[in-house]
């Protein structure tokens, strides 16, 4: 999701998303609305197409730890299917 940076009235820049981007983060909100765990979260976030770096700007995690969640949930997917 590219992001724009724009200067704000105080100074500092922040970040403004384009109008499909908003769009696209409600849409992967509502498909994980009511999961509570985020092993379960992240690999259908993953599996609907948003990068590693999406879904952690989205969920406010490191990539890192999506990487991990992402890894683990479908790991214990595969345990149980």
């Amino acid at each position: 999701m590219a992001k724009r940076k724009k200067r704000a009235a105080d100074g500092e820049v922040e970040a403004s998303v384009s109008a499909q981007d908003k769009i696209a983060r409600l849409l992967a909100f509502l498909l994980v609305k009511d999961i509570k765990n985020i092993t379960d979260k992240v690999p259908l976030l993953r599996s609907a197409g948003f990068s590693v770096a999406e879904v952690a700007d989205m969920l406010a995690f490191s990539p890192n730890q999506v990487s991990v969640s992402d890894h683990l949930g479908r790991k214990n997917k595969k345990k149980s299917g």
